[in-house]
């Protein structure tokens, strides 16, 4: 495989790093929401700690403070780390200040000129920093990005503002256009200070400019003509005319590569360093973390004599913070030594790049060995000497680099998730169980409370059953049930005209339709029998309106004399569903309370049940198959209305004699239901002891007033333990590592 296959394998090895780092991102946004949360709520309740003498302590025994730090250091490194490894290139970046022949090298390992890639030998030349890629077979292009003017004022005149201590940083352009203030006296004795100011009012001085830039779509397309009036500081004759860059956020080019082998090879141009604009360090420190693979410090040797200087020190030194130690710059840096001839005009400098090759070893710069002599302005040797060098180096090590830089972090991720775990174990505790809370009562209070209210449950529910069970109760019922009967029957009259023809309506049945009065007949006998049979369906109204009822009932007592309307709103049936509902989070042992409640809450008297079958059975005589009385051999519609209304009324009486001859079993059924809850509640085994863990857990919602002050106490419990296992479910550790 060659080097241009094994780069391009390399950037696809990156891409599931990339996806997997935005997930532990996610997870790691998630668990810094649910910590700063946790950590509002423990100073909120430090504010409160007179709900317990304990909380203080416990409470400030938590430190999140340090974890917070922690996650927001680390979410930074993930993303520095995410774009790195979601390139679609390698990155070499060139670093040095100005006048040491960068310029020179990034043109003779692109091709472009200086018309594209600014030098010259008159100060800075270089003033927006640009990314330079191979594009191959077409003309050399660039792409611009523009500040804003809110950028361009928080990013770039903001830290003037406050680095000078010049007061409020303008908000508007306008603003930034008024005469800039005074630099004190102070700043103005201190040579960088007021150097910085100067570099300031060059932005001033030349506003207009540049102003319109601020106002432009981004990015823009520039041709090959026009890129040095963007880059550039000075024109190719190193006049200072060109101001655009003070605009300019970054650059793209666009160019063919002479060495094609290099086709995914990105080269990162930034301005000499050594400058006094504010946020140069900074902006180099983090180009080096976010956008570089490599770097490649560039040194121009004075013939005339030189060594490694302070501003060498400092150079590297700045660059070596770009990733601090989750990967040493030493391990992805290079120093290249820009090797000049007698003919270059700047001497020739071999004796002194010996020289500083054995000097480096004296002084804190640690670099990838051996440092790298070439010439920068030869093409052929910047690409064999230097580009080659570089790349051999990246092809064997960028893999191991990225897995050391991921271990990194994932050993910082790691670190924080410990240290997560300790201080959720510390909360969990800090403020007690809320399932027991013995110190919130004293011995022998609870069952003062409970013992009355035990004594009128049981009370209530047996005299509620004895009431059932006596005639007066079951008669009561019978009559409202006997009540429903005769509605059916007032329904069946009232709707009789609906079914029973007139005489027209029979001889058009049998004109038209059925063809004789034998099928006439027939067709209204299935008529009346399929309205009567909907008629008695009302019953089913009545019998849940019964049992409904008997539920409120047994309801009123649970309610009255147990005191459980503190747990719901709901009453009736709809409070005996909840009851079933809320017990069933109640462990084993109050099963069968819970089950007690279900049988009662599902119980339902139905018409389909207990009656259908007897009053189809009244219907046989209006049943073409079944019919209590023919025709005659010569019928008429006469004699068909006459047979009707007979039959209507004879199976209307039999139906509604059998349903009050029954009338007794919906109060039977009651009984037998609400007998069984009791029996279930009440007289099971241990019944009375799962009544009392039940009243003991809900003892704060029952005994309001006794127990308001332990019923806030329980609901704070149980938020703050919402909260840290909220925290703790963003807490796995398979969601927080990037490396498996």
């Amino acid at each position: 495989m060659n080097r241009k296959d094994i780069i391009s394998n390399i950037i696809e090895k990156r891409k599931p790093l990339a996806e997997k780092i935005k997930k532990v991102k996610e997870n790691l946004r998630k668990l810094n929401l649910a910590i700063n949360t946790l950590e509002r709520k423990r100073q909120e309740l430090l504010q409160q700690s007179n709900y317990s003498s304990k909380w203080n302590q416990s409470l400030q025994s938590i430190d999140f403070s340090n974890i917070l730090l922690k996650i927001s250091n680390e979410q930074e490194a993930l993303e520095k780390l995410r774009l790195r490894f979601e390139r679609p290139t390698l990155n070499l970046g060139v670093v040095g200040i100005a006048r040491q022949g960068k310029s020179r090298l990034l043109q003779s390992l692109t091709g472009l000129s200086p018309n594209e890639i600014p030098d010259g030998d008159k100060g800075h030349c270089t003033g927006a920093r640009s990314i330079i890629y191979h594009r191959p077979q077409v003309a050399t292009y660039g792409m611009v990005w523009f500040h804003t003017e809110e950028s361009f004022l928080k990013q770039v005149i903001k830290p003037y503002f406050e680095k000078l201590s010049l007061g409020e940083a303008p908000d508007t352009i306008e603003e930034f256009a008024q005469p800039l203030p005074r630099l004190s006296d102070e700043h103005a004795s201190n040579p960088i200070s007021d150097a910085k100011y100067r570099y300031l009012q060059k932005y001033h001085e030349h506003l207009h400019e540049y102003r319109d830039l601020l106002k432009t779509e981004s990015p823009r397309q520039i041709e090959q003509k026009e890129i040095r009036q963007y880059v550039a500081q000075d024109d190719i004759q190193g006049n200072r005319n060109y101001f655009n860059y003070l605009a300019i956020q970054r650059v793209n080019l666009f160019c063919e590569y002479p060495n094609t082998d290099v086709a995914d090879i990105a080269l990162v141009d930034m301005p000499g360093l050594g400058d006094t604009g504010v946020g140069a360090e900074e902006e180099l420190i983090r180009i080096l973390g976010e956008e570089v693979d490599a770097v490649m410090f560039v040194r121009l040797p004075k013939s005339s004599g030189d060594d490694w200087l302070k501003y060498d020190i400092e150079l590297y030194g700045t660059a070596k913070q770009a990733l601090l130690d989750r990967l040493p710059i030493n391990k992805w840096s290079f120093m290249i030594l820009n090797r000049t001839e007698a003919s270059s005009g700047k001497g020739d400098n071999l004796a002194q790049c010996d020289f500083l090759v054995k000097r480096l070893d004296h002084t804190p710069i640690k670099v990838v060995e051996p440092v790298i002599v070439a010439n920068c302005a030869n093409p052929e040797e910047a690409n064999t000497k230097i580009l080659d060098r570089v790349l051999d180096y990246l092809v064997k090590n960028i893999e191991l680099l990225d897995n050391e830089y991921s271990s990194f972090c994932d050993r910082e991720l790691l670190l924080i998730h410990k240290e997560v775990n300790t201080q959720l174990n510390n909360a969990l505790s800090a403020l007690g169980n809320p399932a027991v809370m013995a110190d919130a009562i004293a011995p022998g209070e609870f069952r003062r409370l409970f013992k009355p209210i035990w004594q009128k449950l049981a009370n209530g529910l047996e005299q509620l059953l004895r009431d059932l069970r006596e005639s007066g109760e079951k008669e009561r019922i019978k009559k409202a049930f006997s009540d429903k009967i005769q509605d059916v029957k007032k329904y069946c009259q009232e709707s009789k005209q609906e079914v029973i023809p007139s005489l027209e309506e029979i001889d058009e049945v049998r004109n038209i339709k059925e063809g004789s009065y034998e099928n006439a007949y027939n067709f209204f006998l299935n008529k009346c029998r399929t309205h009567l049979s909907r008629q008695f369906l009302k019953i089913d109204n009545g019998l849940e309106e019964l049992i409904n009822g008997v539920k409120s009932q047994v309801t009123d007592v649970l309610i009255d004399a147990g005191k459980l309307g503190s747990l719901t709103d709901a009453q009736g049936a709809e409070f005996l569903k909840f009851m079933a509902e809320y017990l069933s989070e109640y462990p084993d042992s109050l099963k069968k309370l819970q089950e007690g409640f279900q049988l009662l809450s599902d119980f339902h008297l139905s018409y389909r049940n207990l009656f259908q079958h007897r009053i189809r059975e009244q219907l046989d005589d209006i049943t073409p198959d079944r019919k209590s009385l023919n025709l005659t051999s010569n019928p008429s519609a006469d004699e068909i209305l006459d047979k009707l209304n007979l039959l209507y009324e004879k199976v209307k009486a039999k139906c509604i004699e059998e349903l009050e001859e029954f009338a007794s079993e919906p109060g039977d059924a009651a009984f037998g239901i609400v007998e069984e809850f009791v029996d279930q509640v009440l007289r099971s085994k241990d019944a009375e002891d799962a009544w009392q863990d039940f009243y003991e857990n809900e003892r704060a919602q029952i005994w309001a007033s006794e127990f308001a002050q332990e019923r806030k106490l329980n609901e704070i419990r149980k938020n703050w333990l919402n909260l840290v296992e909220r925290a703790a479910v963003s807490n796995q550790l398979d969601s927080m590592v990037i490396l498996n």
